[in-house]
Formats: C-alpha cells, sequence, structure tokens
C-alpha cells in the first residue's frame, strides 16, 4: 500500500473524513483536482502556490473552471484548470458546483440547519435513524464552531429587521435551530484578527465588507473545511496533493481489500496511480457520480452498484434576482444571508424564500450604474423537497443528467410564490425558468440493498468492500433547505462508524 486511506475531493464530506481520518493516526492521502485559495489562513499556515479568489477582470477568466452543455462536441470544455465554478446545463436543470481545497464551503452561504422533516433519517436503512445521527450533527456543529448571532453582533439587513412590520411578507423563523458558519465580531461595528491553534489567523466578520460570499473569503471569517478540518490535520500527517484529477478508481477483487486510484497532476498533465487499503469518495455529487459511473461503464475497473445514478435530486432549488433598487439599502453589507420570508397569504403554501446580497460587488468590473442596480436587489432562492426522480449516466463518454422537473410540484410552487412576491411589493423577481440547484444530491443514495441503493449506514458501497461515499450523493431524501450541516453529519457518521472497525487500525498484511 502507498497509503492506507485515499479521500477524493475536499468539499464538506471529504474535508470531515480527511480530517478525522487524520487525526485518529491513519495514513491518509486527500486528492483535489483543484488549487489552494489564498486567504489569510492559509498565508498563515504556510501553504504554497495558492491562488487568489476571481476578482475585477479575472472574474471573467477564472471564475469558471469548466462549462457543459449538450451540444459542445466535449464532454467539459475546461476554461480554467484553476476556475471556482464548473457549470452544468441540460435541457431541464442548471448545477453550479464549486471547485478548490475546501470545495463548495468556500462559496455556501454558511448557514447551517437541520433538515426541516423530523424524521428525515427514519425508515431508509436498518441501523440509520434520526437519533444515531444527532451526535454527528452536534459534533459537526462544535467543530465548525457554528454561531447565533445575537442583539450585541446582529448584521445588517436581516429579514426580521426589514419585515418587521410588513403588510405583506413575514420573517421565516425556521424549524430547527440556525447558525452560521462565521467568526462573528462580539460587537457588530467591531471586527479583530484573531490566531488560533497552531497560530492560524483568522479575521471576524466585517459586517461592512462585501467580501466574503460565493466568490469565497479570503479574510478566513467564513468558517470553510480547508481551515476547520484540513490546515490542523496537516500537522498530524495529512497528505493533500491539489491539482490532481481523479480519473478512475479500481478495486483489485483479487485481493478484495485493495484499490488502485489513477489521478492526473493538472500542473504537468502527467497521470500517476496510488495504491490504498480504503477510498473514500467526497468530489460532491456531481463529480462523485462521474467518477463512479466512468469506473464502472468506461474504464470497467468497478463493478456492481445498480442503483447509481438513480434517485437524483435538485433540492428543488430555483434562484432568481429581485429588483429591488431599495436606495436606503446596500444588502452587499453584513453576512451573505439575510434570512428567509414568507408571504402572509400564499395559495402555493408555507413556502420560504431566503435572500442574499452579491458578494465582492465592489470588485465586479462593470459600469456604476450596472453595480447600483445589483447592490440594491437580492439573490433570492427557493427549495423543497422534489420527486428525486432524476437519472444520472454516462453514455458514448458523455457525463449527463435526465430530469423532468413537471414531475415535481415544488419548482412551480416556488416560481409562483417568486412571482406573487414580485407582484405585492411592485418590484419584479427575474427567476430562471428550469431548475437551477447548486444542491445536487442523491444517485448513490444510502438504504437497503434491495431497494436499489448504493451504500450502507455505514457509507460502504454494497458489494465493494472499502469504498466509500461521504458526500451528498448519499443522501437519502431531498433535504428542502441547504444541506451542509447534513452533509458534514453523514461524514461524520461514516468516519465514526468506520473508526470502531476491528481491521482499521490494525496492520495491513500487505504492506
Amino acid at each position: 500500500m502507498d497509503t492506507e486511506v485515499v479521500v477524493i475531493g475536499s468539499g464538506i464530506g471529504g474535508s470531515v473524513t480527511a480530517g478525522r481520518l487524520a487525526e485518529a493516526g491513519l495514513k491518509v492521502t486527500l486528492l483535489e483536482r483543484g488549487p489552494w485559495w489564498d486567504t489569510v489562513p492559509t498565508q498563515s499556515a504556510g501553504i504554497e502556490n495558492r491562488v487568489k479568489f476571481p476578482r475585477g477582470v479575472e472574474l471573467f477568466s477564472r471564475a469558471v473552471r469548466s462549462i457543459s452543455l449538450p451540444w459542445l462536441p466535449v464532454d467539459r470544455l475546461v476554461v480554467n484548470k484553476k476556475g471556482l465554478f464548473d457549470l452544468y446545463f441540460s435541457k431541464n436543470m442548471e448545477v453550479v458546483c464549486a471547485s478548490g481545497v475546501g470545495g463548495g464551503s468556500h462559496v455556501y452561504s454558511a448557514v447551517h440547519r437541520r433538515p426541516p422533516d423530523e424524521h428525515y433519517w427514519d425508515g431508509h436503512c436498518p441501523g440509520l435513524d434520526e437519533l444515531s445521527m444527532k451526535p454527528c450533527y452536534d459534533r459537526f456543529i462544535h467543530r465548525v464552531g457554528s454561531q447565533k448571532p445575537d442583539a450585541g453582533n446582529r448584521p445588517p439587513h436581516t429579514a426580521a429587521e426589514v419585515f418587521v412590520d410588513d403588510p405583506h411578507f413575514l420573517p421565516a423563523v425556521p424549524s430547527a435551530e440556525t447558525k452560521v458558519g462565521f467568526l462573528l465580531p462580539e460587537k457588530s461595528h467591531e471586527h479583530r484578527l484573531l490566531e488560533g491553534e497552531g497560530h492560524i489567523k483568522r479575521w471576524q466578520a466585517d459586517y461592512g465588507s462585501d467580501d466574503h460570499g460565493f466568490l469565497g473569503a479570503p479574510s478566513g471569517a467564513k468558517s470553510s473545511m480547508d481551515i476547520v478540518y484540513i490546515l490542523p490535520a496537516l500537522k498530524k500527517g495529512l497528505n493533500v496533493l491539489d491539482m490532481c484529477e481523479v480519473q478512475c478508481i479500481k478495486h483489485d477483487v483479487q485481493r478484495n481489500d485493495g484499490f488502485k486510484v489513477t489521478y492526473k497532476n493538472l500542473r504537468d498533465d502527467t497521470v500517476s496511480t496510488i495504491n490504498a487499503r480504503y477510498v473514500f469518495v467526497g468530489a460532491g455529487t456531481m463529480n462523485t457520480l462521474r467518477l463512479l459511473l466512468d469506473s464502472r461503464d468506461k474504464h470497467k475497473t468497478l463493478k456492481g452498484m445498480p442503483g447509481l445514478g438513480k434517485r437524483f435530486s435538485g433540492n428543488g432549488d430555483i434562484r432568481g434576482f429581485w429588483d429591488l433598487n431599495d436606495k436606503t439599502r446596500d444588502f452587499t453589507k453584513g453576512l451573505p444571508s439575510k434570512g428567509g420570508i414568507k408571504l402572509r397569504n400564499n395559495p402555493y403554501g408555507d413556502l420560504v424564500i431566503g435572500r442574499n446580497g452579491l458578494p465582492s460587488l465592489s470588485r465586479y468590473p462593470f459600469p456604476s450604474f450596472v453595480l447600483d442596480r445589483l447592490r440594491h436587489g437580492m439573490v433570492v432562492s427557493g427549495m423543497g423537497v422534489d420527486a428525486m426522480d432524476g437519472v444520472a449516466s454516462v453514455k458514448t463518454g458523455r457525463f449527463r443528467i435526465a430530469f423532468d422537473p413537471s414531475n415535481s410540484p415544488i419548482y412551480e410552487k416556488i416560481k409562483g410564490t417568486m412571482k406573487e412576491i414580485g407582484r405585492l411589493s411592485g418590484r419584479k423577481i427575474y427567476a430562471t425558468k428550469r431548475p437551477s440547484t447548486v444542491h445536487p444530491l442523491g444517485g448513490a443514495c444510502v438504504g437497503t440493498e434491495e431497494s436499489g441503493a448504493v451504500v450502507d449506514c455505514n457509507g460502504e458501497v454494497y458489494g465493494t468492500p472499502g469504498l466509500f461515499v461521504v458526500d451528498a450523493a448519499a443522501l437519502p431524501a431531498p433535504v428542502g433547505t441547504g444541506p451542509s450541516m447534513t452533509i458534514g453529519a453523514w461524514a461524520e457518521n461514516v468516519v465514526s462508524r468506520f473508526l470502531k472497525r476491528q481491521d482499521v487500525l490494525s496492520p495491513d498484511p500487505n504492506h
């Protein structure tokens, strides 16, 4: 064995897994196709070869990593290997994913809440239920240090502030306690540079800044997974190979306990293979499914998994821009998420529409009149439970998602709610016509083997011992809200169960 464990991808699931396993004493190699991002924490940790988040004119050259379109002659058009976003377009769905060490945790709003369904984990797989998952949620939130703002450090433009006496809209009160993954200041108008364990430096969130949203947070105020899990694990021996994209996973069926992982170094295009006893896939739903499907159907290096690609979900996501043009408020200030709102009387049901300011707007290379209009408007989003009946596949070498939104009433309900909000406010919401998700999930779901699930309650792939799925691809159902906390809890569950196995810390006879 070259290493005991290979972890593929460093988003929430991959980072939790790599960090926890390295801290437990295992020899772990983390493969990440994107770069280390240049932030105050990574600078203070002495990370080399950092890449700055796209700002200014570089938004045009480095914001996008790759684009997938049905009519392109290639599966993916790579725009910039060090770009931030992957864009996927199909006939009925748009998907946006992020790249780099820390994955999507750099670009999310860092709102942490449990699923609205209090029985989300119940009834899917023996040994897995709400009771067993509760400590996993608790561990993740404790590790991330998520907080709830109070009267002394409450950010501006929250729903509770803006819509307190509105005749049409109500601030949405989440059914589960909500916290944010930011290093909050003690007082709203003050922020300090702090030095934590290992001399890692971070700024507290500056509510007067617009630079910690979905284009990354250079200050380190956002608790991205590279800060929380990866940097501390480096001191425990974690080996991180950035700019290395995995091409296939091969199960050594003769030994039945080993894997060969083939990857390309994107800096020099060299191809290498690493041998591992265990492989944990946490490349994000789209890339996890693509990798597993390619390995099974294209390279023929994995077998089985008859349910792979099935039960794909967009988490009910619809996005739009609310052209408020409210000159009294600069919605880019404060935290990215401003809290959700509901209609007092909604013919489409009790739906919440989230509100976010546009990030880093002062660094957009746009004319001042465009920036002014964007500054006084908001990105809005709806989420809910869709039919989870999409199918991911690889056909003629191309990764495809087949999804029919007409099977999921939630999408029309969200679009109808947004239209009604626009009518009542007198300010139009420009919403996407088809599902537009940053929360793809499913396709390698947890459940029973008889039901067609891909992984068991341990996250281990049926029929392929030693191969695990630790990201949103394994979730059993749409979350109906931001899934970050649930992904983190799932990875914590997989790691905790794995470390209890008798064979994990025993010597590998073939090492």
